[in-house]
């Protein structure tokens, strides 16, 4: 068994920024089979798989991840590389002990709000993205995105005590990814007054609804272009784009790239 050092990865690095405030974005990429065995990490780290995937094991579990997935890793806390798929990239957000001291938080608020994957995601590919601009302003952007995603979770225990209908409209919502629903449309098949969505969404969901299919939409697209099956004007479509600029335009909004930028991470 043993402890990684801080910034330090299975795999091969590829880029590192450390903003100096309590928050290295390392980026590591797998062409072959790692060897280390039961190991840990100092700092405590959220990984976002942009290609490939793993198989991994920790004390209690056994977890398979692909693209887009996230998995959060408590410092010190041990876990088994059991098969990785190659290529493999991943972005990894490392936070260092003063910081959570100085933001009066703990590693698991940083765990539960990784639970809310999609928005998550966002603002890693965000934090991502700064490192890789590294001007005057990124080392501030990238504490003040990370207070965003410590934040992600304040919703989920509302929407936990939800009443019925927010799991019913959530299930609805991301059936109909690659639509564009109303209001009215919603609480026609909830069977609920349209006011009823309107007045409580954002309570509950963190976000208006159309911010909330923005998300969805751009989450969908995130697969479809790491999958290379379509070209971006045929994604953007799929996902329910009336044209390519408006799909442009939402996905950096949500993301920090432009399509052809992500398609080339």
């Amino acid at each position: 068994m043993s402890e990684l050092e801080k910034e330090k990865y299975l795999g091969n690095t590829k880029n590192i920024f450390n903003n100096m405030q309590g928050i290295a974005v390392v980026e590591t990429e797998y062409h072959k089979k790692v060897y280390e065995g039961w190991h840990s990490h100092i700092n405590a780290h959220i990984t976002l798989f942009l290609k490939g995937g793993t198989a991994e094991k920790r004390k209690n579990s056994n977890t398979a991840v692909g693209p887009g997935s996230l998995l959060f890793y408590h410092s010190g806390e041990l876990h088994l590389n059991q098969d990785t798929l190659f290529p493999s990239k991943n972005i990894n957000i490392e936070i260092e002990e003063t910081l959570l001291k100085e933001l009066q938080i703990s590693e698991a608020i940083i765990e539960k709000s990784v639970q809310n994957t999609t928005l998550s995601k966002f603002l890693i590919l965000k934090i991502f993205k700064e490192s890789i601009l590294a001007d005057a302003f990124s080392g501030d952007t990238i504490n003040m995105l990370f207070a965003q995603l410590s934040n992600a979770n304040t919703h989920l225990e509302r929407y936990e005590k939800s009443p019925f209908w927010v799991k019913s409209l959530e299930e609805l919502l991301n059936d109909c990814w690659n639509e564009n629903p109303n209001l009215q449309d919603l609480a026609q098949v909830l069977n609920l007054n349209p006011i009823t969505i309107s007045k409580h969404f954002s309570k509950y969901f963190g976000c208006t609804l159309g911010e909330y299919m923005r998300r969805i939409k751009i989450n969908r697209s995130l697969s479809l272009i790491v999958s290379n099956r379509s070209n971006l004007t045929e994604i953007g479509f799929q996902c329910g784009f009336a044209d390519q600029s408006h799909f442009i335009r939402t996905f950096k909004s949500q993301t920090g790239f432009l399509p052809k930028q992500f398609q080339k991470l």
